[in-house]
């Protein structure tokens, strides 16, 4: 389908007759609103489907013992995935962490941060504990 030309809204005009119908600027804008949309043609779901099938897909989210990224990345941009997000305090502590879970201690001290005065960071399982990201210790609060 050809790409229609939209004529640019005349809101000078009215949009309703006084008979109740639409003005004809109206109906021709509306038309080729309607046509350059697709008219019965979903162009947009049509549209979405190609681009998704242009996209490589390599990456893949894996889910045991909380999610874990799987799979190359290949360029495309990281997403971090949190088991959880919680305080410190009670962030969960069990045997059924792999290490390199993730999840976010909403009160866990960054590197400079006071005790107690902790503002919220990433952390991941290492060892039988939460480690900060940006210091690698175990997260405190």
């Amino acid at each position: 389908m050809a790409a229609q030309s939209i004529p640019a809204p005349n809101f000078g005009q009215p949009i309703v007759n006084p008979d109740g119908t639409a003005s004809r600027w109206f109906q021709t804008w509306i038309t080729g609103a309607y046509q350059r949309l697709g008219g019965s043609v979903d162009k947009v779901d049509a549209a979405a489907a190609t681009a998704g099938a242009a996209v490589p897909q390599a990456t893949e989210v894996v889910a045991g013992s909380g999610l874990q990224a799987g799979g190359a990345l290949n360029g495309n941009v990281g997403l971090a995935l949190y088991a959880f997000r919680a305080s410190v305090a009670e962030l969960p502590t069990s045997t059924a962490f792999s290490d390199g879970d993730f999840a976010y201690a909403i009160d866990g001290r960054k590197v400079g941060e006071a005790s107690g005065a902790g503002t919220g960071v990433p952390v991941w399982w290492s060892n039988g504990a939460w480690c900060a990201v940006d210091s690698g210790a175990v997260v405190a609060a």
